[in-house]
């Protein structure tokens, strides 16, 4: 066992020895090409360098030496040399900006490409907060004398999305999200006997839906510097994948509570319609930006079938729940990171 572990540290320093080996070695020809760049002896440069581009130097290391080698096809008169090793040096650090040391050749360059984040890949998560707008209430007893209240509840959002950019501020949004909608359904039963009204059951309706939606919106952007602010308007789909229903129930003269789970999903219509409309924060950080994303969206649809209100025999006789006509409006509030693709073009003009 001791040989082993030896063995292990031997070959783990044989490996360090060998990657310092190369880091030095590539730090050593940037500073003989960075020599002879100041001697003016530019034709190698390019030819000496490339071996430690792809792996040896460091972030900083690199940048520098795709200058040396721009500046020196710019010297050497070779334009589409130095255009090329432009096209890579933007593809590898599209994010780049002008040093006060960087030279003016360089900069002159530089400043001939257009470089803008064309494409985002947006991942987001957060919670959801769902309301039911009732649109016409059902019971099995008296509406008159039936006290409803209806309760927003919490789930949660998980989105996957692409961004592209079509005018200057606006881009276009698709997305993919998996969603959970909570909120709840209050019943208190009263009859009348004599000239007063008595409590007759009390029916709390919990219920769960889960959603696969694709949204499609249109975000405007505004703000300077690092900070922006966004306005987001759009339209959603939604695929109802799950919907259950956990119903418990009290009844004057009873003394235990009934209480069970449903599947109701063959009770609410597949597809589901939404606006959604919102606003956010995006903070710039290397190769993207982190956001707050901030939605409202407004039901469309009505959710329950209602040819199928009296289809439950079980739900509607033992619990008193008669679904109710109803939309769902829900508000979401998610974190999440945009990975800017970018794209660089020569202006030609």
């Amino acid at each position: 066992m001791k040989l082993q572990r030896l063995i292990i540290l031997l070959i783990s320093v044989l490996f360090l020895n060998l990657s310092l080996f190369g880091q030095k070695s590539c730090l050593n020809t940037l500073r003989e090409a960075r020599e002879l760049y100041e001697q003016g002896l530019i034709d190698d440069i390019p030819n000496m360098l490339s071996e430690c581009m792809e792996s040896g130097f460091t972030r900083g290391q690199r940048v520098e030496a795709y200058k040396l080698i721009i500046l020196s096809y710019l010297f050497d008169d070779d334009q589409f040399a130095a255009e090329k090793a432009m096209d890579e040096f933007l593809k590898k650090f599209p994010e780049y900006e002008v040093m006060p040391n960087d030279p003016v050749e360089f900069v002159y360059l530089l400043e001939s490409y257009k470089t803008s984040s064309f494409y985002s890949i947006n991942l987001t998560f957060g919670p959801t907060f769902t309301n039911p707008v009732i649109l016409e209430q059902y019971s099995l007893l008296d509406v008159s004398n039936t006290d409803f209240n209806d309760k927003t509840g919490t789930g949660f959002q998980l989105g996957l999305g692409i961004s592209r950019n079509l005018f200057k501020s606006v881009n276009a949004n698709i997305g993919l999200f998996y969603s959970t909608y909570n909120y709840s359904f209050n019943e208190t039963s009263r009859i009348q006997l004599a000239d007063k009204l008595y409590t007759f059951a009390e029916t709390r309706a919990e219920e769960k839906i889960d959603r696969i939606e694709l949204p499609l919106s249109m975000t405007y952007y505004f703000g300077r510097g690092n900070l922006h602010y966004t306005a987001r308007l759009g339209f959603s789909v939604g695929y109802i994948t799950s919907a259950k229903l956990s119903v418990n129930r009290t009844q004057t003269g009873l003394i235990n509570d009934i209480s069970s789970n449903f599947d109701i999903r063959e009770y609410r219509k597949a597809l589901d319609y939404a606006v959604i409309f919102g606003g956010g924060m995006e903070y710039k950080v290397p190769r993207g930006y982190l956001v707050l994303d901030l939605r409202y969206r407004l039901g469309l649809s009505e959710v329950p079938i209602s040819d199928l209100r009296n289809a439950n025999s079980r739900l509607n006789t033992s619990y008193f729940h008669l679904d109710d006509d109803f939309r769902l409006n829900s508000f979401s509030m998610a974190i999440g990171y945009h990975f800017s693709i970018y794209q660089s073009r020569k202006d030609r003009f």
